[in-house]
């Protein structure tokens, strides 16, 4: 059957791992333009990284503070880690911290301990190197631990301040030599990291290039690339607490707010978490909402609020619990928000001025505890945004769902309907809101799922695609609004506006489906245990650029 792999909005906790370094020799990676400056949060202010960045150093050179072996850590079971890259020593886990020398490739170190947090060991630093102890990465292009089952957690010395310096556009020192000039790429997760792996969009189907690890964050649950193409939003973490953070496309990362930093839930057996995420158009700044999670047992919930956090970490709570929503839509110039709830859509100004009640609507039966919510979709010009709502009862053959056009100023009004349960399956939009498409699912004894394709009110719909007891999968629109694709158990479909589709086989279950550019798309397919990455054309051709060993495939596309 179809795997679906959605975008959580329930969220975990974070156990953050910094971007370990290899500035040395060992294995080659190509030439990049360091990223935008890092910064680190001292008494809530946002400082400058103010280092000069490194730009490399050849293989061949004789480097000082180096060692091959720290000592006797193999013998007799005691715990070590083996060095797999001439690896640099920090006197802190993670790259903020003070450089104080290196490991070459081969060596062993024995562990003293670790920091859960970020995965980084502390070891014995080599005789070479004056502190009797430091940190050397735990990611595991890094380093190979042995015996280290019981090593205690480790104390973790303050973030050192950087001393600013004159020079306003400074920039922080990156350990690993990544990618340069931005093209359009797919940004991934595993369990080693976020990679970027560059698409080479002339060619079709988009070819790769090599993949580079961005930084070591570890459960990573969404990625967004920002508007820029520039920066990468994700939240990651675990069940009972997450973090929202940056990652920069030309590497390093950073966090920007920990659910930790948010007001506590009312009832001490619930924990909050960042929850639904968005760029705002400006690629500086970022929305957010937060849930519940209940910590000792199931239930919890998206919260009505909207939080907003800059790159630099400033952090405004823009609509108090109660005012927001629990989805939310950002119109594309950010002035506006739609605001989803149980049995309503509000329409705001951003500054929490001219507020309306758009739409009301009675409590949806989802034949569950789950409360059904809805989401707008704005056009892109941002004159107008669209939303379906199901019948309070979608649970018969006969069922509908009501489309509406919510304006930019008055009441929403109604322009159509659809047949069939929408509830898992909202309709989707082109740019221009011509045309529709959506999975009609029409309930009885064969289950009748269709791909069906619809002018914008839902008029002359026509089924391109029916299935019986098979699900199906409606995946968006290109740019252009010409294309459409779709996925089923063990296929992708690609349509044209009044052509019949083609259909490629894959091996394995489809997660996402993304549009890279007007002809080209980028799709997740699951194979045992790990995700193949297949780019396609609307030909139908696809080429395997990529995987990614994990249980969900977390990824966007970026293009220029």
């Amino acid at each position: 059957m179809l795997r679906q792999r959605p975008l959580l909005f329930f969220i975990s906790i974070l156990f953050m791992a910094t971007l370990a370094c290899n500035a040395f020799a060992g294995e080659p990676e190509p030439a990049i333009s360091v990223p935008p400056p890092a910064v680190t949060i001292v008494d809530g202010t946002a400082v400058p990284n103010s280092e000069t960045p490194i730009a490399g150093i050849a293989p061949t050179a004789t480097l000082p503070g180096g060692s091959s072996n720290a000592g006797t850590a193999v013998a007799n079971g005691n715990p070590y880690v083996t060095i797999l890259v001439d690896l640099n020593i920090r006197s802190g886990p993670g790259v903020a911290y003070d450089r104080l020398g290196f490991f070459l490739k081969d060596s062993t170190a024995q562990v003293l301990g670790q920091d859960p947090v970020s995965g980084w060991w502390l070891v014995a630093c080599p005789s070479d190197v004056s502190a009797p102890q430091c940190w050397v990465s735990g990611g595991s292009q890094y380093t190979l631990a042995s015996n280290v089952a019981s090593v205690p957690i480790a104390a973790v010395p303050p973030t050192p301040t950087p001393i600013p310096t004159a020079t306003a556009t400074s920039e922080p020192v990156v350990d690993t030599v990544i990618l340069g000039d931005l093209s359009s790429y797919i940004v991934y997760s595993d369990t080693d990291g976020v990679w970027r792996l560059p698409l080479d969009t002339s060619q079709s189907p988009p070819t790769a290039g090599t993949p580079a690890l961005l930084a070591a964050v570890a459960n990573v649950a969404q990625l967004l690339v920002s508007p820029n193409g520039e920066q990468i939003a994700f939240v990651a973490g675990d069940f009972d607490s997450n973090q929202l953070g940056i990652v920069y496309a030309t590497g390093g990362s950073q966090i920007l707010v920990s659910s930790a930093d948010l007001p506590d839930a009312d009832n001490a057996d619930f924990a909050t978490l960042i929850n639904q995420v968005a760029w705002l158009p400006n690629s500086q700044s970022l929305a957010f909402n937060t849930s519940t999670v209940n910590l000792i047992g199931p239930g919890g919930a998206p919260q009505p609020d909207l939080w907003l956090v800059t790159t630099n970490g400033g952090l405004t709570q823009q609509f108090a619990l109660g005012d927001g929503g629990h989805t939310f839509s950002l119109s594309p110039d950010g002035s506006r928000v739609i605001f989803g709830n149980p049995e309503s859509m509000t329409r705001v100004n951003f500054d929490g001025s001219n507020r309306q009640v758009v739409i009301e609507f009675p409590f949806i039966n989802t034949a569950s505890e789950y409360a059904w919510v809805p989401t707008a979709q704005w056009l892109p010009s941002g004159s107008q945004a669209y939303v379906s709502i199901p019948d309070a009862d979608p649970w018969t053959a006969e069922t509908e769902a009501m489309l509406y056009q919510i304006p930019v100023s008055g009441p929403a009004v109604e322009i159509g309907s659809l047949l069939g349960n929408t509830l898992f399956a909202s309709p989707s939009w082109t740019r221009s809101g011509g045309n529709l498409g959506y999975a009609q699912v029409i309930l009885g004894p064969a289950n009748e799922q269709s791909i069906v394709i619809a002018d914008g009110d839902g008029e002359n719909g026509v089924a391109v695609k029916t299935a019986n007891n098979q699900p199906v999968n409606f995946t968006g629109w290109n740019l252009a609004g010409t294309h459409y694709l779709y996925a089923g158990p063990d296929y992708v479909g690609v349509g044209q506006l009044g052509q019949p589709p083609l259909e490629i086989l894959v091996a394995g279950g489809v997660s996402r489906q993304m549009w890279l550019t007007d002809g080209a798309f980028v799709t997740a397919v699951a194979t045992s245990g790990s995700w193949q990455f297949l780019t396609g054309d609307v030909a139908g051709n696809t080429v395997l650029v990529g995987d990614t060993a994990v249980d969900t495939a977390v990824f966007d596309v970026w293009a220029p």
